[in-house]
């Protein structure tokens, strides 16, 4: 079985480089209505049987463009929506906003709606809809923090290949089992 896994193609979308907390909140829920910049992707490693999506907007579009047959959209692959991990009025840069609400969701803290416990079952629901034991090449369309999981998770079952801690916005990247 192949997996070969694409991280939506990149967002057309300019934010404040210095935010409160509201605007970090307004700053996510704008990224995920945004557009995408499409580039091409060669997609054809092998044939694929079946695409997964998440049912984000940016990446229906980014696998609408790769992939011409049925496309099933699914939460389970969604990405791990950030929070502010404190309310503050205090402008502080947008990246310390994005690393603090990663590390509140590794430390599964209370201000994060979803932990890593959280999205490790999430990833395991996904893949317990495969049937990994099939001669069955998947193509999955999602996010990038998310797809760390994923592999993560895939790897843990016996799928080799190599996918970068820093997964890179419309490139395929291949598992096998």
């Amino acid at each position: 079985m192949k997996i070969g896994m694409v991280r939506h193609f990149k967002i057309d979308y300019t934010h404040k480089r210095l935010m409160d907390s509201n605007e970090f909140q307004e700053y996510i829920t704008n990224y995920d209505k945004a557009g995408v910049i499409e580039n091409k992707i060669d997609i054809s490693y092998d044939k694929w049987d079946r695409c997964y999506c998440s049912d984000l907007s940016r990446t229906i579009k980014t696998a609408e463009s790769i992939y011409s047959e049925e496309i099933e959209t699914t939460k389970l692959l969604r990405e791990v929506t950030m929070y502010p991990v404190v309310k503050s009025k205090f402008r502080i840069p947008s990246f310390i906003w994005s690393i603090t609400s990663r590390i509140g969701w590794k430390i599964n803290h209370k201000s994060q709606l979803e932990g890593i416990n959280d999205t490790r079952k999430r990833a395991e629901e996904f893949i317990n809809k495969l049937d990994i034991n099939k001669s069955e090449n998947i193509l999955i369309v999602s996010h990038g923090f998310f797809m760390i999981t994923l592999v993560k998770e895939l790897k843990k079952l016996g799928f080799n290949g190599d996918v970068p801690m820093n997964i890179k916005n419309g490139y395929l990247y291949i598992l096998e089992n």
